[in-house]
């Protein structure tokens, strides 16, 4: 645990918000650092990471990933916004709002960080 710890910075991380799609008006916009649901796992140095589950939600998706490292597995789980659009503000606030309720419920306290990216 000791080691995994000093190997993962974010040790206890439990949600990740994606607010882009991997592709926007033709451009890569992101890497995609996840499988998909019923797709192989995806090896990043000593990480592996697998979709366990994918849930589908209003302007959202919210996954499961399982990153192992070692003998260790470790949940989090991503809020994917699909629809915010690029260089500009989405036309409604409501499925970000639920979302943010949402994401509350997934996080132990409010110490524990968000890992919130767009790129």
């Amino acid at each position: 645990m000791k080691h995994f710890s000093h190997s993962f910075p974010f040790v206890f991380l439990q949600v990740i918000v994606m607010a882009c799609r991997e592709f926007e008006m033709g451009r890569k916009k992101c890497e995609r650092y996840f499988p998909l649901p019923g797709e192989e796992a995806m090896s990043f140095g000593p990480f592996r990471i697998s979709c366990e589950l994918e849930q589908a939600r209003t302007d959202y998706f919210i996954r499961t990933l399982a990153v192992q490292y070692e003998n260790e597995t470790r949940r989090i789980t991503q809020f994917h916004y699909m629809n915010w659009p690029d260089h500009d503000v989405p036309s409604s606030f409501d499925s970000i709002l639920d979302m943010i309720g949402l994401m509350r419920e997934y996080q132990d306290n409010d110490e524990v960080p968000i890992c919130v990216h767009c790129r």
